[in-house]
């Protein structure tokens, strides 16, 4: 219903208000409960109504129109904005009624009644009539106490008419309140838009994360499943380390877990905010000019300093289960073969849920000197011309008694090792290997191309070079596991490439393999192939060699061979 006719429904024919607590009589015409009982008091002859004068008998029992008060009321409600109920009229003697309208040429505020004289006087046709606003000092001049009519462009303010003629803004770009509006307007929204492209790229950002969490959650479970099932063949012997490393990889989801409900918390309060700017924007639009004007600065302000905040960057997300593998290494020393199937389990899960590393493929993540090298992208050494025929003649190498491990018995003629669980009864010697069944070659190679075949046999070994400045007891000892060596690692099944304590995860070879090592000291390339009909290449590592190398064996059982 048109506001202005629905006014006209709820106003009380004797005092011309909206109705205040009304009552409806027998002709189904109401008045206010007041007005009717002071009439009926006045009158000297029969009740009758106000309004169509029909006569009644006897006096009506006069109650208050519950559902004609509930209307009135939230018409009241719909009509006058949050602060009209503060602003009250200003003709009004007693008790004043709430403001309808506010007059900016008379400067007061009126009811309903006392503004009738505005809407129909030719005398008020040219004042400005606006909702009701509290204090009108606000809109006024504060130098010249005058009502703010013009926009300053210069100095981005609103004046009144003294202020352009004998005032500072006398010679400054004016434009009217509506002009001013619709170019603050337009400097809103276009900000406001480009919020709202923030916006759109938090939800996309929230949607990765979501994604994300689902894909963690999937793997979390797969791996603590795999795990289980490999734990529970050692139940007897390992129980208290199947809950460490169950912990361990529980810790680093719920890590990764609580990494992405922070980055989530962040985003859902960012697109609160956004929210309620756009909210406030659309709410300004529909109040007067001034007010527009006047609230857009402190609004456009908020807009522009959101713009400026960070959102997290939720690109990459990962489960590092590095620190997992070398807590098994530390704890579960003496279970190396069991150590070997909880690697083999880890190393099999994926680490990254926004790019996936192929397993035929190389990691970056090999660093610290090295860069790993695509099999696609180099070439095998022997397919180079003028590398062909050094690298087909196989170095004569030979394993030096003084560096192996006491639980490694070395052939006569020096040239394979095999693993006992018996400690050999070897001199003490400072070259001695401590902790590990490792052994190193008496030669060593500070230049030119070399190239040596190695037989393997068992589910654990490594092949590599190191530098003989390598420690020869601790963790830091083990090939792969510093910046001193390089080596290929077979592990129940998997081949991995690893050097300063980083690996990347290969394509799987039989346990029995024929292994050739080729390397190029000056260009620093270190690579491995499988060697069957042809050659097969495993991997390649590239750095700068800045000490000799010596050829280096890891076995844990059964026996590697060095072959001519």
């Amino acid at each position: 219903m048109d506001p202005g006719i629905l006014e006209d429904e709820l106003t009380c024919a004797v005092c011309l208000h909206v109705y205040q607590s009304p009552a409806t009589l027998p002709c189904q015409h109401s008045f206010c409960l007041k007005c009717i009982e002071k009439v009926w008091t006045q009158a000297t002859g029969p009740f009758e109504c106000p309004h169509c004068r029909r006569k009644f008998k006897n006096r009506p029992k006069l109650e208050r129109n519950i559902t004609l008060s509930n209307i009135v009321e939230k018409y009241n409600q719909s009509q006058l904005p949050t602060d009209a109920w503060r602003a009250k009229c200003d003709s009004c003697d007693v008790k004043p009624f709430p403001a309808a309208k506010t007059c900016l040429t008379c400067l007061a505020s009126f009811c309903f009644l006392h503004l009738r004289p505005h809407l129909r006087n030719k005398t008020y046709k040219d004042h400005n009539l606006i909702e009701p606003v509290a204090d009108i000092t606000a809109r006024q001049c504060i130098d010249h106490k005058k009502i703010l009519e013009f926009y300053c462009k210069e100095e981005a303010e609103c004046v009144c008419v003294s202020c352009t003629i004998i005032g500072k803004h006398n010679s400054h770009t004016l434009l009217s309140l509506d002009q001013a509006q619709a170019a603050v307007k337009e400097e809103l929204e276009t900000e406001v838009k480009k919020l709202r492209g923030v916006q759109q790229n938090c939800y996309q950002k929230q949607r990765d994360l979501d994604r994300s969490q689902l894909e963690i959650k999937t793997h979390l479970n797969e791996l603590k499943d795999k795990l289980s099932n490999s734990f529970s063949d050692w139940r007897k012997k390992l129980y208290d380390d199947e809950d460490s490393t169950q912990q361990l990889i529980a810790d680093e989801g719920q890590r990764a877990l609580s990494q992405i409900r922070s980055h989530s918390e962040t985003l859902d309060k960012r697109l609160e905010h956004i929210t309620l700017l756009d909210g406030e924007t659309r709410s300004l639009g529909q109040r007067d000019h001034l007010t527009y004007i006047q609230t857009s600065k402190q609004l456009l302000s908020k807009v522009t300093e959101t713009q400026t905040v960070t959102d997290p960057d939720v690109a990459e997300l990962t489960m590092n289960l590095s620190n997992v593998s070398q807590l098994i290494e530390r704890r579960l020393s003496e279970w190396e073969k069991f150590h070997s199937d909880i690697l083999a389990i880890i190393m099999s899960a994926p680490t990254k849920y926004k790019e996936e590393n192929p397993l035929n493929e190389t990691s970056p993540e090999i660093s610290s000197g090295a860069v790993a090298v695509p099999h696609n992208v180099l070439k095998p050494l022997t397919e180079i011309d003028e590398r062909a025929e050094v690298l087909q003649r196989r170095s004569s190498l030979s394993l030096d008694p003084h560096t192996a491990n006491s639980n490694l018995i070395l052939s006569d003629d020096l040239r394979s090792l095999t693993w006992t669980e018996d400690e050999q009864p070897y001199l003490p010697h400072p070259d001695r290997f401590k902790d590990r069944p490792q052994v190193l070659c008496s030669q060593s190679f500070s230049s030119g191309l070399q190239s040596w075949d190695v037989e393997t046999d068992g589910d654990y070994w490594r092949i590599g070079i190191v530098y003989n400045t390598l420690e020869r007891e601790g963790e830091i000892s083990y090939l792969g596991n510093n910046s001193k060596s390089w080596s290929l690692d077979f592990i129940a099944g998997y081949l991995t490439a690893r050097h300063n304590s980083q690996f990347t995860v290969l394509s799987s070879i039989p346990s029995q393999s024929r292994i050739r090592v080729q390397l190029d000291f000056e260009a620093g390339i270190l690579s491995f192939y499988r060697v069957t009909d042809s050659l097969i290449h495993l991997h390649t590592f590239q750095t700068t060699f800045t000490e000799a190398v010596f050829p280096a064996f890891y076995s844990w059982d059964k026996t590697i061979t060095l072959l001519n």
